[in-house]
């Protein structure tokens, strides 16, 4: 089976994160754990994408991250775009995202969007509804299945959301998978039991796409095989898991 993970950070991440960038020896010895041959390396500096490119012999979709959305510069080496509404501040509204959505449709570029529920009304899948609607050329990926919702170490299916948010979110990210041919959900950071249930029983498996958010939460449930571990523990077949990975091969070309 050839594995896929849709969200690894190469460069900075900023806050509130505190967790520094991996080393390429890091990434080398983490896609080698994980048996991992895809991978979509979020990154702002084209020399540290070029640095993770020579040494790891995995297969790299480089996603710029633009911190700058109503001000895009995309490199031209990239073949996604990353946008984080939580940490840079701003509303995921046409007005926000329109221009940086623009040149996506130009370039044919997936956008991959943290959605978040720290202030779920920043970035949420209504909100990706209303832009895949009018940006129905361009492919965009929801981070995290709708919510993050991180995990409580010493409560392990539980998170610091609570369930109902989680649930809220979720199910609204599930919704506009299941109805926009260009939206796909990425499920990283299932560390709450609630969030993978709904995505094993409910989610359009071939909307869904496995990541880890790696280096965020390594050693806990930061890499793929907590995800899919997670999402069997949930009650998705085991037998599907390889659906997942081939749902990134086929939308980045490499099936």
């Amino acid at each position: 089976m050839r594995r896929s993970d849709c969200h690894v950070h190469f460069d900075r991440i900023g806050p509130p994160h505190r967790t520094e960038p991996a080393s390429v020896q890091e990434f080398e010895a983490y896609v080698r754990a994980e048996g991992v041959s895809l991978v979509c390396g979020i990154y702002e500096r084209p020399e540290i994408l070029e640095a993770f490119r020579a040494a790891a012999a995995v297969d790299i979709v480089p996603f710029f991250w633009e911190r700058h959305p109503t001000e895009p510069h995309i490199p031209v080496g990239a073949a996604g775009i990353k946008l984080h509404p939580y940490i840079e501040e701003y509303v995921l509204t046409e007005s926000n995202v329109g221009r940086v959505l623009r040149v996506a449709a130009e370039r044919s570029l997936p956008v991959l969007i943290h959605l978040d529920d720290r202030q779920p009304d920043c970035s949420r899948g209504r909100l990706v509804e209303l832009l895949a609607r009018e940006f129905r050329e361009v492919t965009f990926i929801m981070a995290h299945a709708g919510s993050y919702a991180p995990g409580v170490r010493e409560r392990p299916g539980e998170s610091w959301v609570s369930e109902d948010l989680v649930k809220e979110l979720v199910s609204e990210a599930i919704d506009v998978a299941d109805r926009y041919e260009n939206v796909y959900m990425e499920v990283s950071i299932l560390a709450s039991r609630a969030k993978a249930e709904l995505i094993a029983r409910t989610a359009p498996l071939a909307k869904v796409l496995l990541g880890s958010d790696f280096p965020i939460y390594k050693g806990l449930y930061g890499n793929v095989r907590y995800q899919e571990e997670a999402l069997v523990a949930a009650g998705l077949q085991f037998e599907a898991i390889p659906i997942l990975h081939q749902n990134a091969f086929r939308l980045f070309g490499s099936a």
